[in-house]
């Protein structure tokens, strides 16, 4: 295991109560988006100190938090808590502005042509796709935060239209949240996407950075962390095809490609060595991990203060 709740030699952020009362709350144990049930553990503990068991596929590579939200926990945790606690209640504006510093627009620049109507599915405040309003391209924003989408309405996007198809769909930082990505990201591309359209997906990769840097992004509104070859064999699943990629988070594919289950199984296998490798490089002893045990050991007295590690009831 990489990172133990136990233990205190971590650099956490803030520490903070994740999800007030979640004791009252039910979880469940899932398969990976893979379908695989074979896993080891990563962490038992999020960057904020609260308990979260977090284990790697061995099939696929893929992170996620297990056991997890059942879907009624999941819809009255972003309803009532995960505003509180994650946006803390930034006034919309806040955030419209600090999501149009991440435009994806630059990164589209070479494919404007190839999409007219755009959907910001779960988009907040709508500030990563605003700028294709100034290109002619009518915006649409799908958002459960009513505060936040209504700020969008009033600058200028639309609300979501359930009878239309989208040229484009933006599923920026959703993935991760999703209970069931598979089902869920089918649903967007049936309900969505228009056949032969584009969906764009931006997601945390987590084998962008070496393992021992992976705390930072344990929190418990998400479940899934996704390696860039996972998150391509996922998406060629469900008929995604890669057009581009932006070396960082986001990933455009077409859509309506034919399924290769033996390029798929290649893609999962690589991503399952690379998360293996990782692993196996940070847990090796060395002078370094020596030096580092040696410098934060300390006796620990049998009355210390335990982290907050709630029962989960599977």
């Amino acid at each position: 295991m990489l990172f133990d709740i136990n233990k205190t030699n971590y650099k956490y952020r803030e520490n903070f109560d994740e999800f007030p009362d979640i004791e009252k709350h039910s979880f469940q144990f899932t398969k990976c988006t893979c379908g695989a049930t074979e896993s080891i553990v990563v962490s038992t503990v999020s960057r904020h100190r609260n308990f979260l068991p977090v284990v790697a596929c061995t099939k696929c590579g893929t992170l996620r938090a297990n056991p997890y939200f059942t879907e009624e926990t999941a819809s009255h945790y972003y309803r009532n808590v995960y505003g509180n606690t994650h946006r803390r209640g930034r006034p919309p504006k806040e955030l419209f502005e600090e999501q149009r510093r991440k435009s994806i627009a630059p990164f589209l620049s070479d494919v404007v042509e190839d999409f007219d109507s755009v959907l910001d599915y779960g988009g907040g405040a709508g500030g990563r796709t605003a700028d294709f309003l100034t290109a002619g391209k009518p915006v649409s924003l799908h958002e459960v935060e009513s505060n936040y989408s209504q700020y969008a309405y009033d600058n200028g996007i639309l609300p979501y239209d359930k009878e239309k198809k989208y040229d484009l769909v933006v599923v920026s930082h959703v993935i991760e949240h999703m209970i069931d990505p598979v089902r869920q990201i089918n649903e967007i591309i049936s309900q969505c996407c228009r056949p032969d359209g584009l969906l764009l997906v931006a997601t945390p990769i987590i084998d962008r950075q070496p393992a021992r840097q992976w705390l930072q992004h344990f929190h418990i509104a998400h479940k899934y962390y996704f390696t860039h070859d996972a998150l391509i064999g996922l998406m060629a699943g469900l008929g995604g095809k890669l057009v581009k990629y932006n070396g960082n988070d986001s990933f455009l594919f077409r859509l309506g490609a034919e399924t290769d289950a033996d390029a798929i199984g290649q893609l999962y296998a690589r991503s399952a060595e690379r998360i293996r490798k990782a692993i196996e490089a940070e847990l090796r002893p060395s002078r370094r991990s020596l030096l580092s045990f040696f410098r934060f050991w300390r006796p620990h007295s049998h009355s210390q203060a335990a982290p907050r590690t709630p029962e989960l009831s599977p």
